[in-house]
């Protein structure tokens, strides 16, 4: 069986193995402007960035969506697109932050950056009183 790229298998008790697909931290970036941070596998990402701005309102034909750029960092993958006047005008109108219920916890995070940032250490002695 081929993997794709990042996949790795790892060991299930009775010797079985599951295969894992990658994931990232990855910012879709709208003229210059963050909208969202989200976890995804980096495969097919000028889809993912097409299919958002679909979805999210923020284009409505695939033409609005001008350019775009897939910029790896060591943090994770900024995907850039860059709206035709239109499109930009609005989305620069409604530019809100998303802020997910549940999930990885990168939604409403507005960079990379903000992804990797120092965490608090947990008191000694452990949980909760």
């Amino acid at each position: 069986m081929s993997l794709p790229a990042g996949a790795v298998t790892v060991p299930l008790p009775g010797g079985a193995r599951a295969v894992l697909a990658e994931e990232v931290p990855v910012a879709l970036v709208f003229d210059g402007v963050t909208q969202a941070v989200m976890m995804a596998s980096p495969v097919d990402l000028e889809d993912f960035l097409l299919g958002f701005a679909l979805t999210e309102g923020m284009i409505a034909d695939r033409a609005e969506l001008l350019r775009h750029e897939v910029v790896r960092q060591p943090q994770g993958i900024e995907l850039r697109g860059w709206l035709a006047a239109p499109a930009g005008q609005r989305f620069a109108a409604r530019r809100r932050a998303m802020a997910g219920p549940v999930g990885c916890g990168l939604c409403g995070l507005d960079s990379l950056a903000a992804v990797l940032r120092p965490l608090p250490r947990a008191p000694r002695g452990g949980g909760a009183k």
